[in-house]
């Protein structure tokens, strides 16, 4: 692999780290799921953040006007309020969250924006990228001069 993909797949990698800290600084993510799923994926020609399809939901909220998937205000309903999928009342408390998402949408909709802040996130990734980027190739000319330039000395002076 060359250097500069490894340098990118870095910086994506920084880029899911702050995804994370923003989830748990902010306590977004309840269920730790969307932090959990968080990956690179990489190959020959390509770098690119994996995540759970609903993080976009975590950045921006959720509009209103249709109800959520159910898996995961259950899980949600679970883990924030402790309440087992046993309990005579958990189908009832997970059609309340949900019809009232559906009704207004997410709080961080309602906040407009109090989510975790991708586009920040990706202006500093583009940044970093650029920066270490350019760092890298900058390196890579050199050493390649250097040895340009040991190579010309020492065939001119029969080194």
């Amino acid at each position: 692999m060359n250097d500069q993909i490894e340098i990118v797949i870095q910086e994506v990698e920084k880029f899911n780290d702050s995804i994370r800290d923003a989830l748990n600084s902010k306590d977004i993510s309840d269920t730790r799921e969307a932090a959990n799923s968080l990956f690179v994926e990489h190959g020959k020609d390509f770098v690119q953040s994996i995540g759970i399809f609903y993080i976009e939901f975590l950045d921006t909220g959720r509009a209103p006007g249709k109800f959520p998937p159910r898996a995961p205000i259950a899980r949600w309903v679970e883990s924030k309020l402790g309440i087992s999928p046993s309990d005579p009342e958990f189908n009832g408390i997970v059609y309340v969250i949900s019809k009232k998402i559906a009704d207004l949408g997410t709080t961080i909709f309602i906040n407009q924006g109090k989510g975790i802040e991708l586009d920040k996130k990706i202006v500093t990734l583009r940044k970093n990228l650029n920066e270490a980027l350019r760092e890298s190739t900058i390196a890579t000319i050199r050493q390649r001069l250097d040895r340009f330039k040991k190579v010309h000395i020492k065939n001119k002076y029969g080194l």
